[in-house]
């Protein structure tokens, strides 16, 4: 009879282990920041100081523009220009394999832009291709911090390279035509800090 029942116990430790080994792997849990974004607001984080020439004249003059100045069509301009598509229907697909892709909700029109990663809760790199910034051969690292997603909005702050063109272009805008952009005076390609705010879709 005990030879019995240690046969018996034996056979049910095997069975649970084996049934236990045979439980499905707990599935990956998905980044909550995959999903479709229009890009809503750009705001700088901190004073940037151009060099300028006063018009016609050609005085120069340094002019700063404040933190907290709006910048958003310049940001949709500078990362999704490569797309033709109103800033309206403009996404950034932040897909589940981690590819980056642009998209135009009001066309059948997408390209390929690169890969995301998510390295933390707080932080998201955005590895754009030269297909998406065309004025960079090697693309651009968009590094996010402070990331935050309440209510669909995700909001963080990051630094981007701007093309001297496009400074221009602000400058002209926001000085309602009275100065241009010292070109000489001005590097090619400037890092301007700002925080970002998306709507997820």
């Amino acid at each position: 009879m005990k030879t019995t029942r240690l046969i018996f116990l034996a056979f049910l430790s095997v069975s649970l282990v084996f049934l236990s080994g045979c439980k499905d792997d707990p599935e990956e849990e998905l980044s909550p920041y995959i999903g479709d974004y229009i890009i809503t607001s750009a705001t700088l984080s901190e004073d940037l100081v151009l060099k300028t020439l006063t018009v016609p004249d050609q005085v120069p003059f340094d002019m700063t523009v404040d933190a907290g100045t709006d910048i958003t069509q310049m940001i949709v301009g500078a990362l999704l220009g490569a797309i033709e598509c109103d800033a309206a229907n403009s996404l950034i697909q932040l897909r589940e394999d981690f590819s980056l892709y642009l998209n135009c909700s009001s066309s059948a029109e997408e390209l390929d832009a690169g890969t995301w990663e998510e390295q933390s809760e707080t932080v998201i790199v955005l590895s754009m291709n030269s297909t998406a910034i065309p004025s960079s051969p090697i693309g651009i690292f968009l590094t996010i911090t402070d990331v935050s997603l309440v209510s669909n909005v995700l909001t963080g702050t990051t630094t981007v390279p701007i093309t001297s063109e496009t400074l221009a272009g602000m400058v002209t805008l926001l000085s309602l035509g009275t100065l241009t952009l010292d070109m000489e005076a001005t590097d090619p390609v400037v890092f301007i800090t700002f925080t970002i705010e998306l709507a997820k879709q």
